[in-house]
């Protein structure tokens, strides 16, 4: 009995953190071995389930246990949605930016999602993977996970309307993200038009639009690279809010 009991702890939490693994970046990606993914959640289940109250589920019936399974997969993947919120904001914020140099059809194969990807979003990918993996935030965020068994036992979830309005909240600060990392190349393109417009007016002849279409490529990709270091320290502080953000996550859906 003992030892059911713990298949069943061992099963739940796999279910939970091979969603959660299913949505986090670098784990989701299309290159991570899906075999490797399994063992990782498998193993991370090894070391978790044993620290968890049992939760006895020979009493649940067939329909009940699938409920609860599902609940366990629907946690984990709400939880990876929060923590891949940054990443979703830096690459908008990539293709903001690649409208704003005209950069748009300049676009190259992202090994990671095997899709055409913008250069200045794949660039601001990688450099929110390395500030995270710098500063060990993928360690925090799976220590953040498991402290989210503390207020979240397996089989206790439900909706809310706290949960629900605490989701959109993070939905909109992707928006918010991604407006602020593009920002400074926003004010150069607009500065660029202003100044061409004003010579379109004085100069007619003039060929403003390869003109500004050519500053705007130029000082772009100066204010780009200057403002990396800023941009760096600006994901930095969202990212290490996560931990705690997964945390109030599973509190609003643990009631």
């Amino acid at each position: 009995m003992d030892l059911q009991l713990e298949y069943y702890n061992w099963l739940l939490v796999f279910l939970r953190i091979s969603a959660f693994l299913l949505v986090l970046p670098f784990f989701s990606a299309t290159n991570f071995p899906v075999t490797m993914r399994v063992a990782l959640g498998a193993i991370a289940a090894v070391i978790l389930a044993p620290t968890l109250p049992p939760f006895a589920m020979n009493h649940l019936g067939t329909f009940s246990l699938m409920g609860v399974m599902g609940q366990e997969i629907a946690i984990g993947l709400v939880l990876g949605f929060i923590a891949r919120m940054v990443f979703y904001a830096v690459d908008l914020a990539g293709g903001i930016i690649s409208t704003e140099m005209g950069l748009q059809m300049a676009q190259i194969m992202d090994p990671l999602t095997q899709s055409s990807s913008q250069v200045p979003a794949t660039i601001l990918f990688y450099l929110a993977s390395i500030v995270m993996l710098t500063l060990d935030l993928h360690h925090w965020m799976l220590i953040g996970f498991q402290q989210t068994y503390s207020v979240l036992p397996m089989g206790t979830a439900h909706l809310s309307a706290a949960l629900f309005e605490m989701v959109v909240k993070h939905t909109s600060q992707v928006f918010v993200i991604a407006l602020q990392i593009s920002a400074p190349i926003i004010a150069v393109s607009f500065v660029v038009t202003v100044v061409f417009a004003m010579l379109a007016r004085a100069v007619p002849q003039m060929p403003v639009f390869t003109e500004s279409f050519s500053f705007k490529i130029i000082g772009g990709l100066i204010v780009f690279g200057f403002t990396l270091n800023l941009t760096a320290l600006h994901v930095a502080n969202y990212l290490n809010r996560l931990p705690d953000d997964l945390l109030r996550i599973a509190q609003l859906m643990g009631g």
